[in-house]
């Protein structure tokens, strides 16, 4: 493959899923699906998006991100669990602190979130977090965005997830096609975490816009 193929992922503007694969890590099976009308020409397609272009009405998406550094991850992260007793263990960073307990089941009473738990909603905060900073790159200030995460789980321990499905509902005068190519990005390089679920099961989303202006 040309190097320069090598170095770009394309988004096609179609509906139904498809896979897409980062060429520079072609065993990753994450498969990402999409669920938004087919554009009425080329013009219906923004010019960019974020790191996105358009060329014969398909998304390239760069794999470099062209984000300020103050937006890039790549700091350590520190943090401290000390257990409590009672199945009730507190995290502690060097600026927050918060509980968290063992499952019902196994300890806990259900009075904070198990890591688990924690889990599903730091990957739903991550994604929420890198739509919202795409879609100000662009413009666009949404009034609500509502991320529903549905997830199954290996019946073989260490039980990880086997396919996460997002329901992702945006209220926003944006383009299905422009919002559709964002949640990719975000899942597939932008949140680490959304990452980390496609690296050992399947990832799927849809997406629904609402407006509120009448035609």
């Amino acid at each position: 493959m040309h190097p320069r193929a090598q170095s770009l992922m394309e988004i096609r503007s179609r509906a139904g899923p498809f896979a897409v694969r980062d060429p520079g890590s072609m065993s990753r099976a994450a498969t990402l699906s999409r669920n938004f009308p087919l554009p009425t020409s080329p013009t219906a397609i923004p010019a960019s998006v974020n790191n996105l272009a358009v060329k014969d009405n398909r998304y390239i998406m760069s794999l470099g991100i062209p984000w300020d550094e103050s937006r890039k991850e790549w700091k350590p992260v520190d943090m401290t669990v000390t257990y409590n007793g009672d199945g009730v263990f507190t995290a502690s960073t060097s600026t927050i602190t918060f509980p968290m307990e063992a499952p019902v089941g196994m300890g806990g009473h259900g009075t904070a979130p198990n890591p688990i738990q924690y889990l599903v909603g730091s990957m739903c905060g991550c994604v929420g977090v890198k739509i919202i900073l795409a879609l100000g790159d662009n413009g666009i200030v949404p009034d609500e965005l509502n991320i529903a995460f549905h997830g199954t789980r290996k019946k073989t321990m260490p039980a990880y997830f086997d396919n996460v499905h997002l329901k992702i509902t945006l209220r926003a005068d944006a383009d299905d096609a422009m919002v559709s190519a964002i949640i990719e990005q975000t899942l597939h390089r932008l949140c680490p975490i959304a990452a980390m679920f496609a690296e050992v099961g399947e990832v799927t989303f849809e997406h629904r816009i609402i407006r509120d202006h009448t035609l």
